[in-house]
């Protein structure tokens, strides 16, 4: 089970510092077909037909209408993320295609402007280099940029985007606006956000995927009571995976044709779903270091003993394992959900990430995410930019967060009210974890590489941390200062 161990050591790296090799490259498959690929063909019954009473009251942004006098407004994307999770420009028949388009044009004949996309770079890397590039160039060409989580952060840093606090159009108050715009934020400064400009804070939710027909071969109820009762643990999920892992082919060893508890790839959302960080804010949204190691040295304790034991490592979220019916639970993100587990004829469920024990009050849901920014060389433009990124987001929040959340993953991809109300609870409880946005901003404590080669466990967690902790502190020192010469 060496890559289940490799495997720990990548959680463990977040919960320790976070370096660049935890950045969010694991989210880096093609997804040139995002929509097409959540929902396809026509409408059902269901998606045309909501019930009158089960329509959510639409939210209203605060902005005056005005002319903008044919302005274009350009959205910079990453091919590889952001192609489909934006606007449109056509009708299709696809539920969330026609939704972003709807709300483009609506936005459009409002403001009397013009919205569009380009695909500017096809991978993270070059998307960083085209937004420097279009900064140093002075080129006002694109009003907001999309990109990756971590190298957003990274742009942000070095003064190439405007602090969003600064636009009065934005009301930080308003529901399209998700928890981890703040989260992100230093102070009273935010230089990328994650708004319902895109779904795609939804989109990279993880989640527990469940193969109940499995369940059911086992034996195993399906754990629902206890959630919601808020009586779901880690040590639950490992007993359960524990009933679940087989040697099927009775060699007396554990390999990839056999039969596993968990299937995974990545767990850097995990923990901070067990409420294990390294980093807490104060009451003035300023990041301080707040690493409790007695809970971490449980959760790891824990996480080993499931992974060593139960685990099935696989590249790709361990989706294809899991859909291959090899796995009794798969830890994931829904686009993994949308785009491999929905085609195949596996009963599959949702549970949230279980807490770590009694001691933690309530479940946490995480997420990574692709943040967008206003480049500096829009001075002149702002107040368009304002204006038509609020309103497309409201306009999102209304009609494109609804066509994904609940036309496809609650009435398409869900098998019944246990697990339409698993999602719901993910969703209200969905955030970011400011570590893990910074990792390549706030280093200093080990590598990735360091701590598997020198054998870090529950065991030396303590010490390991306790020799870095004073190289961690002058590392977000610095970030804070960098912050604080920031316009």
């Amino acid at each position: 089970m060496k890559k289940s161990q490799r495997i720990l050591a990548l959680a463990l790296a977040l919960l320790t510092g976070c370096s660049m090799f935890l950045s969010c490259a694991s989210d880096q498959a093609e997804e040139n077909s995002t929509t097409g690929a959540v929902t396809s063909g026509e409408p059902t019954a269901a998606e045309e037909t909501v019930p009158e009473e089960t329509e959510p009251e639409l939210a209203m942004d605060d902005l005056e209408d005005a002319d903008l006098g044919g302005a274009d407004y350009i959205i910079a994307g990453l091919s590889n993320r952001t192609t489909t999770a934006v606007t449109s420009s056509e009708l299709n028949g696809e539920v969330i295609n026609d939704a972003q388009y709807n709300s483009a044009r609506t936005v459009e004949e409002r403001f009397n402007v013009s919205i569009s996309y380009e695909d500017i770079a096809n991978a993270d890397d070059t998307m960083a280099t085209a937004v420097k590039g279009i900064v140093s160039s002075g080129d006002d060409k694109y009003a907001v940029a999309f990109g990756v989580d971590t190298q957003q952060i990274t742009l942000s840093l070095s003064g190439h985007y405007f602090n969003l606090r600064d636009i009065p159009q934005f009301n930080f108050d308003q529901p399209w606006w998700i928890d981890s715009t703040d989260t992100i934020a230093i102070g009273k400064k935010a230089y990328v956000a994650s708004s319902y400009l895109s779904y795609y804070c939804l989109y990279y939710m993880r989640t527990l995927v469940m193969n109940k027909d499995l369940a059911g071969n086992l034996g195993i109820e399906i754990p629902y009571d206890k959630v919601f009762e808020g009586e779901w643990y880690l040590d639950d999920l490992t007993e359960m995976a524990a009933a679940a892992t087989i040697d099927l082919n009775g060699d007396g060893q554990m390999t990839a044709d056999d039969q596993y508890g968990l299937s995974y790839e990545v767990l850097y959302t995990l923990q901070s779903s067990m409420g294990i960080k390294i980093i807490e804010k104060d009451a003035d949204n300023m990041p301080y270091l707040a690493f409790d190691l007695d809970r971490a040295s449980t959760y790891l304790a824990k996480i080993e003993n499931l992974c060593n034991n139960y685990g099935f490592y696989e590249a790709g979220y361990g989706a294809t394992f899991f859909s291959n019916g090899k796995s009794l639970f798969c830890y994931c993100n829904l686009r993994e959900v949308c785009n491999v587990i929905r085609d195949t004829d596996i009963n599959y469920g949702y549970l949230p990430a279980p807490k770590l024990d009694e001691n933690q009050e309530d479940y946490l849901t995480y997420a990574t995410d692709v943040y967008w920014g206003i480049p500096t060389t829009n001075t002149a433009k702002l107040d368009m930019i304002g204006t038509v990124t609020e309103a497309l987001s409201c306009q999102h929040f209304n009609y494109v967060r609804p066509a994904f959340y609940e036309t496809t993953m609650k009435t398409k991809l869900s098998g019944d009210e246990n697990d339409i109300k698993v999602l719901d609870l993910m969703a209200e409880r969905l955030r970011i974890d400011f570590a893990f946005a910074y990792q390549n901003n706030i280093s200093g404590v080990a590598t990735f590489d360091d701590m598997y080669r020198d054998g870090v466990t529950s065991d030396n967690l303590a010490s390991k941390y306790k020799s870095s902790e004073k190289v961690f502190n002058k590392t977000l020192e610095k970030l804070l200062e960098k912050v604080a010469d920031l316009p």
